[in-house]
């Protein structure tokens, strides 16, 4: 067991964050939308073939559209009933696939499936015909997992520390038997071994009671859930030949259902939050996947200008009204627009603004119990890289940030490789892109270069 503990690192003080005690936080039932989505906008780089049309019938389970690149990697309906609209983007890219949901849903029934004797080949055939291969990521590069390449070792994080996201023991929560069952399946999907991560000092027993993994546990502040933390410290990856897997404890259970009761998994802990919501209306809520924006926001949002958010504010990504949650998103936030400049707003102490690199007042004070009203302003214009060392404050992984996302912007890969490319993923690069001065877009920046960067490699 390996024991990871971090000090550099941030946990944002924003104002709107559900209550993290998992001893008085009990998920609220929310009423089933009338609408749910398939939502692939965050697969920007995968071309997807349609499987259905508008009017058709669909089940939960049913596929809806295919990877191209990967035969029978298929994303499969959350909810039954009649395809209502399919929304695309620029150069007809493959956004939303809206369902008018049924009074009596209908699910794709798979039949049971024997672990004990399963072969490698019978288990990924039943994960990607279920849908729920399409959740596991491969490192490095953090793309969709190839089922016909074997790892060398799969990681789980059974732990969450960005700002509002709902922790792992509440996805597993009522679900530790399919838990179970999603580790031993993985367990035969790897030549290597299935390392669980968790906090130190969770009292969730699925995850310190686990087994067919190697358990470790993890303290700090954020980033210490993220995965590129946790392959660092245990399984290192030194070449683009290396092939390691990655999931969450929610993918976990995902795999778990379908196996042991022959369901596709459509339910999740959804956290809305941010300081655009009514106080009294913040918390975990007990949802779906691709819920509503619209549902979401009714009765929780006051007049005004606000940006939503499907997943964390670090790392979300903007939606509408009429959009729905991501597929893979599990917090909603609610952030004020700001459209104003305040006059002369440079002389002023700060006391009530954030500041990490000491520009207020409030960078001066004990933050640890103190909260913030944050917008979506950046109180700032883009300008050349200012100070190396404010990022390091908050980058536990040994690369250094700014010569790394230098060698990206110069798309000199080989240097970037040498200085840790491999080793990260974009969202590494959230606390340093919160934290610059210069107010460059950090995770842009490494997630364009991986994807670059892969084209070549893996050519």
């Amino acid at each position: 067991m390996t024991h990871i503990k971090i000090t550099k690192g941030l946990d944002i003080p924003m104002k709107g964050r559900p209550a993290s005690s998992l001893e008085n936080s009990t998920p609220v039932q929310l009423k089933t939308p009338s609408q749910i989505a398939l939502n692939l906008t965050a697969f920007e780089d995968i071309k997807f073939r349609l499987l259905v049309n508008v009017g058709d019938y669909v089940k939960i389970g049913q596929p809806l559209a295919e990877d191209k690149s990967t035969v029978g990697r298929v994303f499969v309906s959350p909810a039954s009933g009649v395809v209502k609209e399919v929304r695309r983007g620029l150069k007809r890219v493959l956004n939303f696939i809206v369902i008018d949901v049924a009074e009596r849903e209908e699910t794709v029934e798979f039949t049971p499936f024997n672990l004990q004797n399963a072969s490698r080949e019978s288990i990924i055939e039943r994960l990607l015909a279920g849908g729920v291969f399409a959740s596991i990521r491969s490192r490095p590069f953090n793309l969709l997992a190839d089922p016909y390449k074997i790892p060398r070792s799969i990681f789980v994080k059974a732990l969450e520390s960005a700002p509002c996201v709902p922790p792992a023991e509440m996805q597993v929560a009522g679900f530790e038997k399919e838990f179970q069952v999603g580790l031993e399946a993985l367990s035969r999907l790897t030549e290597g071994k299935v390392h669980l991560v968790y906090r130190q000092g969770t009292p969730c027993k699925a995850f310190t009671e686990a087994r067919s993994v190697e358990k470790h546990t993890a303290e700090g502040p954020h980033p210490v859930a993220n995965s590129s933390l946790h392959i660092q410290h245990i399984d290192p990856i030194y070449s683009a030949e290396d092939i390691v897997w990655t999931l969450t404890a929610l993918d976990v259970v995902s795999i778990g259902f379908l196996l042991l009761r022959g369901h596709y998994f459509t339910e999740r802990v959804i956290s809305i939050a941010g300081p655009g919501v009514l106080p009294d209306r913040i918390g975990y809520f007990k949802g779906r996947q691709g819920h509503s924006v619209e549902a979401l926001i009714a009765g929780r949002v006051p007049h005004g200008l606000f940006r939503f958010v499907s997943g964390d504010p670090l790392m979300g990504k903007k939606v509408e009204g009429n959009d729905f949650l991501g597929l893979c998103d599990t917090t909603f936030c609610v952030i004020p627009e700001n459209v104003e400049r305040a006059f002369l707003h440079f002389f002023g102490l700060g006391l009530n603004k954030y500041s990490f690199s000491h520009a207020y007042l409030s960078g001066h004070l004990d933050n640890t119990k103190r909260e913030y009203d944050f917008t979506t302003s950046t109180h700032g214009e883009h300008r050349a890289f200012i100070d190396s060392t404010l990022y390091d404050k908050v980058m536990p992984l040994p690369v250094p940030t700014m010569l790394l996302v230098k060698a990206i912007m110069a798309e000199d890969f080989e240097l970037a490789e040498t200085l840790g490319l491999l080793q990260v993923d974009d969202e590494d690069f959230a606390l340093p892109t919160f934290v610059c001065p210069s107010k460059m877009e950090m995770t842009e920046i490494v997630k364009t270069g991986l994807q670059q960067y892969s084209k070549e490699v893996l050519a």
